[in-house]
């Protein structure tokens, strides 16, 4: 039955095809919708099957034939052609000209010469070695007050020597120094120049042997031995000696540091004289693992005047974190030490003291400080630091009562409290600009001021270049008020009351113009706000400075 279905349906198709075609009249048929519902009936069609016999014998298989392959050697005919290839260079990595020589000469207002010099050796593994000489001295006047002239002169011979495991070097340095006793108003022609003049000259020198071996597990030392002569025109003379010397070793994940000094003089003044002497030790302990790192140690110093002898020991710890790498770093330390003082650092703060100077040494007997360093963009750096001292005989500079003025030092107990913070800028050469704030308290015991010490001072300074060729600083510097002591004499009889010196501002600026890399030209302006000012009692400022010259390299 099957099978007969496709016969019936030929067997239809001329009838069809009639009833559609056939006849002369065509009828309409029309549109008519027809929906057919009925139940879906899935139906799955036949699959055709592979085959999976095989159409062909094969019990039996035919052996491979075998291949045989050649290879026959022809040159390759190869038009390319090579060319060098240029090493990689760092910029900076070129070996600049170094000059032998260097000169710095000019002239400025107030009579005011400066001459510069200076001579090295070149580039060498060997040695190095050096000559350098400098003077600056005015002889200007300051209306209605004594002769202020002053010069600086100083020369400095220096060598090192490099060896293998260790470098010697050693120096000679020789400072005069001159200034005059100006502090004294009627008449001006009151005394001489030479009257007022008041030289210091002091000759210091020192050998120091120090290790280059960069083996971790070996000693590493340093050894020095040092001395000094200070002399002035008024009978005062200071000599000192001292010898140190120094090593660290790596310890089990800490380094082991221990430094140690002697120092031995004399001082020699008009009403008296006599030895001291001072020996240090300080012993340290480092640790420092990641991101942090701490001392711990000691500060040991006996301190012998004229045969009276007194032991001190003082805790020392250090410690650093950085909380952000490259970013953030705080710190913290607890010491106490023992600070000289003498003749020759007295006269760098203030050269105007007189014939009779007492020298005591500074006890600080506990210092708290702390700080941070904070990196706030790529170029701009803060730095905060807070200090707090206990102090037995902190030194202050006392006006004397005669004329003309000069100082002595009184020594007094202190509590020091300290505050520093200071903001950089610096951007690749062409520019760099900085402000610093410092605020110093002293809580004295018998003063009721701390004497020619500014509570606040402000210092900004910046540099900026052009086109390589022109380069401008500028400097400004505060300090807000001071206290003397101004004296009165009624009758013979003498009485003494604090006095206030007004603050100070002091703008610099200056221009180089490097005409090459051996010749340029300079001018600098100082204090171009004309203000006279008064560092210390007596003794005012100039109110404009300037300076011009040429640099010469050679």
């Amino acid at each position: 039955m099957k099978n007969n279905i496709p016969f019936y349906f030929l067997l239809l198709l001329p009838s069809i095809a009639a009833s559609q075609g056939g006849g002369t009249k065509t009828n309409n048929l029309g549109n008519e919708d027809i929906n057919v519902v009925k139940e879906y009936q899935p139906v799955l069609n036949d699959a055709f099957k592979i085959n999976i016999y095989p159409e062909s014998d094969t019990s039996t298989f035919r052996d491979k034939q075998s291949l045989n392959y050649s290879l026959e050697a022809r040159p390759m005919n190869s038009n390319y052609n090579t060319s060098p290839i240029k090493p990689v260079r760092i910029k900076d990595d070129a070996i600049k000209k170094l000059y032998h020589g260097f000169v710095k000469a000019g002239y400025g207002l107030e009579n005011m010469p400066l001459l510069d010099v200076s001579f090295n050796s070149i580039r060498s593994k060997n040695f190095d070695a050096g000559v350098r000489y400098k003077h600056l001295s005015t002889s200007g006047k300051i209306k209605d007050y004594g002769f202020p002239g002053n010069s600086n002169n100083h020369i400095d011979l220096f060598g090192t020597r490099y060896f293998e495991k260790f470098k010697l070097g050693a120096d000679l340095i020789y400072n005069r120094n001159v200034v005059h006793f100006y502090g004294f108003k009627t008449p001006p022609e009151l005394f001489s120049k030479s009257e007022t003049k008041h030289s210091m000259s002091d000759v210091e020198g020192s050998v120091k042997l120090q290790s280059l071996d960069v083996d971790k597990d070996k000693w590493r030392y340093q050894s020095a031995l040092s001395f000094y002569n200070f002399s002035d025109n008024r009978k005062a003379s200071e000599n000192n000696a001292v010898f140190s010397i120094g090593g660290s070793k790596l310890m089990n994940n800490a380094t082991f540091i221990l430094n140690a000094s002697g120092e031995f003089g004399k001082i020699e003044q008009e009403s008296f004289s006599f030895n001291r002497s001072i020996i240090r030790f300080r012993p340290r302990f480092n640790i420092t693992q990641d991101l942090f790192s701490i001392d711990i140690g000691a500060n040991l110093a006996l301190e012998s005047n004229n045969n009276n002898s007194d032991y001190r020991f003082y805790p020392y710890v250090k410690a650093e974190y950085q909380v952000i790498n490259d970013a953030v770093k705080i710190f913290a330390e607890l010491s106490g030490d023992l600070q000289r003082n003498d003749l020759r650092s007295f006269s760098r703060q203030n050269p105007f003291f007189g014939s009779s100077v007492p020298l005591a040494n500074t006890n600080q007997r506990l210092g708290l400080s702390g700080g941070a360093s904070i990196k706030l963009e790529h170029d701009l750096m803060f730095t905060g630091i807070v200090n707090w001292a206990r102090l037995k005989n902190q030194p202050f500079f006392i006006n004397n009562f005669e004329i003309p003025t000069s100082f002595s030092v009184y020594y007094d107990k202190a509590t020091l409290l300290q505050l520093k913070g200071s903001l950089e800028y610096k951007q690749s050469e062409k520019i760099a600009a900085g402000i610093s704030v410092e605020h110093n308290n002293y809580n004295t015991d018998k003063l009721k001021e701390q004497l020619y010490i500014p509570a606040f001072r402000l210092g900004f300074n910046s540099h900026y270049a052009i086109a390589e060729k022109i380069f401008i600083k500028a400097d400004l510097f505060y300090n807000s008020n001071i206290t003397g002591i101004e004296y009165t004499s009624v009758n013979s009889v003498v009485t003494s009351d604090y006095k206030n010196l007004k603050g100070w501002m002091d703008a610099n600026i200056g221009i180089d113009y490097r005409y090459s890399k051996v010749l340029s030209a300079f001018v600098s302006l100082n204090n171009i706000g004309f203000a006279q000012y008064f560092r210390w009692y007596q003794y005012p400022s100039y109110r404009l400075l300037g300076l011009a010259g040429i640099t010469y390299s050679f």
